[in-house]
C-alpha cells in the first residue's frame, strides 16, 4: 500500500514534468474561433503554419493575443470507512495566455518569430483532495498502531490537504521562410523554452482513538523545478491549385533536463534539492488544409500527430519509463469561415481529440478521456490594417474512465474518473502595415 500511494504521488509531479507540447495548443485568438489553423496564412500563421508567412501580402504584421481557460477534473471514490461515493474536484484556470506573433515579408522572402507560452500556462488545485491521500492518513494510522506507537482503536480519522501546481513554458523561436515556385514554400525556425513548474501543498492527518484526537505531523511539498529546451520546426507548404493549400509542420526538441529545488526544506520525503529529472516536449506533426469555395466560404482540415515514441524519459519507482504511459496519438478537425461583409468574419469548427494515455497508467492521479472541442467566435476589421478577433471554445469528454481496485490494507472500491467542461476564450488584435 505504501509503495502504492508514494508512486502515485511519484506520478503525479512526474507527469506535470513532462513537458507536453501540444500542437494545437493557443497561439492566437483565431485558433479559438474555429479551432483548424495548421493552414493559416494570416496574422498566426508564424505559430501554426510558419512556411504560410511567405504567402501574404508585402509588409509587417503583429498579432497579440490572450486565451483564458477553465477547466475541471473530478473523481468519485467509495473507498472510505463508509463506503458513500465521494467526489475529489480539481480545477485548473489561468487569466493570461500571451501570445505574440510577428511577421515581415518581401517579395518571395520572410521572417517571422513567435513569443509566448510554448507549453501548459496553467494553475491547479487539488483543496478538495484526492482519495490516494485519504487512503496514505488511514495507512499511517494502521502503521502506527501495528509499530505501537499510536493508541489502539481507531473509531475515525479526518485528512486536510491542501497541493496546488502549475506548469509554465515560456519562450518562442525565430525563422525565415521562402517561396520556392509559385505552388510551394518552405520554411525553418529554432526554438528555445524554459520550463518552470512548481508544486505545493500540505497534508494533515487526525485520528480518533478513545478518549482523544491524536495529530500525526503535518506533510508538507513547496518544490520548483526548472530546465530549458531548444528545438526546431521545419514547415513546407504545396499549393497544387489556386483555392488549395497543404501544410506539413514538423516540431523536435531537444531533452530537457529539469533542476528540482525544495524551499523551506518542504520536501515531503519525496524530493531531493538539486536532483536532475528528465523531461521533453512532444515531437509533433502538424497537417493542414485550407478550400477556398468562393470569395466568401473557406473549409479546413487539421490533423496533429504525437510521437510519444521517439522519448526517453526517467523510470518511474515501478521501473516504467514514464513515455511508455503514452501512446503515439492524433487529433483531427473540421472547421469552415464565412465572410459575411467587408468587416466580419465568422468562423466555428470541432476537434476529435482521443485520449493518449494509456489505460493502465490512468489513475486518479493523471488521466484524460476522449474529447471533442467546440469553437466558435468572429473576426472584425476596424481598418484596413487593424482588426479584432474573438473567440470561444468548449471541451466536453465523451467517456469517462471507471476503476475497481483491490488491496491488502482495504477493502475491494470503486473509481469513476472525469473530465468537466473546459472553456476558453481568445481576444486577440492584429496590425499591418
Amino acid at each position: 500500500m505504501k509503495r502504492k500511494i508514494f508512486a502515485g504521488i511519484f506520478m503525479l509531479c512526474s507527469l506535470s514534468l513532462l513537458a507536453d507540447y501540444n500542437p494545437a495548443n493557443n497561439g492566437s485568438a483565431s485558433k479559438m474561433k474555429t479551432g483548424n489553423r495548421n493552414a493559416s496564412t494570416t496574422t498566426d500563421a508564424p505559430f501554426y503554419n510558419p512556411a504560410g508567412t511567405v504567402l501574404g501580402n508585402d509588409g509587417f504584421t503583429f498579432e497579440f493575443s490572450t486565451i483564458p481557460f477553465f477547466s475541471t477534473k473530478s473523481v468519485f471514490d467509495n473507498g472510505n470507512f463508509t463506503a458513500t461515493n465521494i467526489k475529489y474536484e480539481s480545477r485548473t484556470s489561468s487569466l493570461l495566455y500571451p501570445a505574440l506573433n510577428a511577421s515581415y515579408k518581401k517579395d518571395r522572402f520572410s521572417v517571422f518569430m513567435f513569443v509566448g507560452i510554448t507549453n501548459g500556462g496553467g494553475a491547479g488545485d487539488y483543496n478538495d483532495g484526492l482519495p490516494l491521500f485519504e487512503r496514505l492518513g488511514y495507512f499511517n494510522v494502521m502503521m502506527g498502531i501495528n509499530a505501537g506507537t499510536l493508541p489502539d482503536p481507531v473509531t475515525d480519522y479526518t485528512v486536510k490537504t491542501n497541493f496546488k501546481g502549475s506548469a509554465y513554458g515560456v519562450g518562442g523561436w525565430v525563422g525565415a521562410a521562402y517561396r520556392l515556385t509559385d505552388w510551394a514554400s518552405a520554411s525553418g525556425a529554432f526554438v528555445y523554452s524554459r520550463q518552470m513548474n512548481h508544486q505545493e501543498g500540505w497534508l494533515d492527518i487526525t485520528y480518533n482513538p478513545s478518549p482523544s484526537a491524536v495529530p500525526i505531523p503535518r506533510t508538507e511539498i513547496d518544490v520548483d523545478f526548472t530546465g530549458q529546451s531548444f528545438g526546431f520546426i521545419g514547415s513546407l507548404d504545396i499549393k497544387p491549385l489556386p483555392n488549395l493549400l497543404i501544410a506539413n509542420t514538423f516540431r523536435y526538441f531537444t531533452e530537457m533536463v529539469l533542476k528540482t529545488k525544495v524551499n523551506d526544506n518542504k520536501s515531503g520525503g519525496l524530493f531531493t534539492d538539486g536532483d536532475k529529472l528528465k523531461s521533453t516536449y512532444v515531437p509533433t506533426y502538424n497537417l493542414g488544409i485550407a478550400y477556398d469555395i468562393n470569395e466568401k466560404l473557406k473549409l479546413a482540415y487539421n490533423m496533429n500527430v504525437s510521437f510519444y515514441s521517439m522519448l526517453n524519459l526517467d523510470k518511474d519507482l515501478t521501473g516504467v519509463d514514464i513515455a511508455d504511459y503514452y501512446k503515439n496519438g492524433i487529433d483531427f478537425g473540421l472547421a469552415a469561415e464565412y465572410q459575411v461583409n467587408d468587416k466580419v468574419n465568422w468562423g466555428l469548427g470541432f476537434t476529435y481529440a482521443p485520449y493518449k494515455m494509456k489505460k493502465e497508467y490512468q489513475s486518479e492521479m493523471e488521466f484524460e478521456n476522449t474529447s471533442i472541442w467546440l469553437n466558435t467566435g468572429v473576426g472584425f476589421k476596424v481598418k484596413e490594417n487593424l482588426g479584432i478577433d474573438l473567440g470561444f471554445q468548449l471541451g466536453l469528454a465523451t467517456e469517462e474512465r471507471k476503476l475497481s481496485i483491490s488491496d491488502q490494507w482495504i477493502a475491494p472500491f470503486e473509481q469513476k474518473l472525469q473530465n468537466g467542461a473546459s472553456y476558453s476564450m481568445g481576444i486577440g488584435v492584429w496590425y499591418k502595415f
